[in-house]
């Protein structure tokens, strides 16, 4: 296995995609496999580094020279299953959607035992609300016997049904991704979240301690820790939340709310 590319997350403006309220939804840029003589070929090398080169300028926002060298890349090697992905993603930033579902379908038909790319279509069908449909994409995953990390489909599958809202179905996909990692700052902060939905304040402040612990809280994160410790009185606890968000995001929406609620 080839570890072509790192996790990647993306969003229009920064590292995830919100969908709605809390959640994030992590999509990772899988690693393809490669033989030895694709290593040696010329397409492939000319693939490889124009889809690196892609890759880095959609990290930086610069989504019209990322499609250019991807389209590159496509050119040099069209059945480089990451080079379909990372497009994929690249038309999205786009809001070209019958593009992006097309070069993640591509990615699967090329390696239908990668379950990445399973989880990443998955991902992409909840961002467009077709929650049953994604599921049915994150099972493929997480059965995907060669998938070497099921707990990330696992806590996007909770993540996503959450959007429904299935709390229950949310709860069993997080719980079992926690039980595999419990250090996943995606499925703590949702669980946070679906505790807090649930009047269960004082699971609502376990999860967030242990999402702090892992992860930088968010905006989101911090503004659900002040409203939980308001639910359970502690009062010291609640301003330690809102010290954190006035230092690290005064111009959040969170933090504005929190002045005009604050007497």
């Amino acid at each position: 296995m080839r570890e072509s590319l790192r996790q990647f997350s993306m969003s229009r403006h920064i590292g995830f995609v919100r969908v709605a309220g809390l959640l994030i939804v992590l999509v990772l840029l899988n690693a393809c496999a490669s033989t030895g003589s694709d290593k040696d070929d010329k397409q492939f090398r000319i693939a490889d580094t124009n889809m690196r080169l892609g890759v880095g300028y959609m990290r930086q926002g610069r989504y019209e020279d990322a499609l250019e060298k991807l389209l590159k890349a496509l050119d040099a090697k069209r059945d480089y299953a990451d080079v379909h992905t990372a497009l994929a993603m690249v038309y999205e930033q786009l809001f070209e959607y019958e593009k992006a579902g097309y070069h993640y379908r591509e990615a699967i038909d090329l390696e239908p035992e990668n379950g990445g790319h399973y989880n990443n279509y998955g991902v992409y069908l909840c961002r467009q609300g077709e929650y049953k449909k994604a599921d049915k994409y994150f099972i493929k995953a997480i059965e995907t016997p060669r998938y070497k990390t099921p707990e990330r489909a696992m806590e996007n599958a909770g993540a996503c049904a959450k959007q429904i809202p299935d709390l229950e179905k949310a709860e069993i996909y997080l719980r079992k991704a926690l039980s595999i990692d419990p250090k996943l700052p995606l499925a703590l902060s949702e669980m946070a979240d679906l505790m807090f939905q649930k009047q269960n304040y004082m699971s609502t402040r376990a999860y967030l301690q242990r999402f702090g612990e892992v992860s930088k809280y968010t905006p989101q994160s911090l503004w659900l820790g002040i409203q939980t410790e308001r639910k359970l009185g502690d009062d010291q606890a609640e301003a330690r939340y809102a010290k954190l968000l006035q230092s690290q995001y005064p111009d959040s929406l969170e933090f504005k709310r929190w002045l005009e609620e604050t007497p």
